[in-house]
């Protein structure tokens, strides 16, 4: 019965777990708001992008830890179709921060260790008319 009571808490907790929108992170910029949650893109070469994406939300890892990686690896595909029209090649993996590709992304802090990335390489495909 003692448990019933903390089931409203719950509630409110995982309530405040909103879903990640598509966003590319906005970390410069005194004119425009701080966005440290989103994607963000490399073109490496031609047509090859590293694409991170980071939730810095720290309840949506703690109640809802699968289907925020989830979000975060549908945030990369979204990404990669965006940035590849005809298609591409690759999938991502949840990685440490101090593993991030992007120097923008990269943390060594106990901090940020709590926000796993989801990073990936696409490599676009590319179609040939003769």
């Amino acid at each position: 019965m003692s448990a019933l009571r903390f089931l409203p808490l719950l509630f409110i907790l995982t309530a405040g777990c909103t879903p990640l929108s598509y966003q590319a992170v906005n970390l410069d910029g005194p004119d425009s708001e701080l966005q440290t949650s989103g994607y963000i893109d490399k073109e490496v070469s031609e047509d090859v992008h590293v694409i991170e994406v980071r939730y810095e939300y720290r309840a949506a890892f703690v109640f809802q830890h699968e289907k925020t990686l989830s979000e975060l690896k549908s945030v990369w595909h979204q990404r990669a179709n965006a940035l590849c029209s005809k298609g591409y090649q690759g999938e991502p993996e949840v990685i440490r921060p101090d593993e991030a590709r992007t120097d923008e992304f990269y943390c060594t802090l106990n901090v940020c260790q709590k926000y796993p990335v989801v990073s990936g390489i696409a490599y676009c495909k590319a179609t040939y008319e003769l």
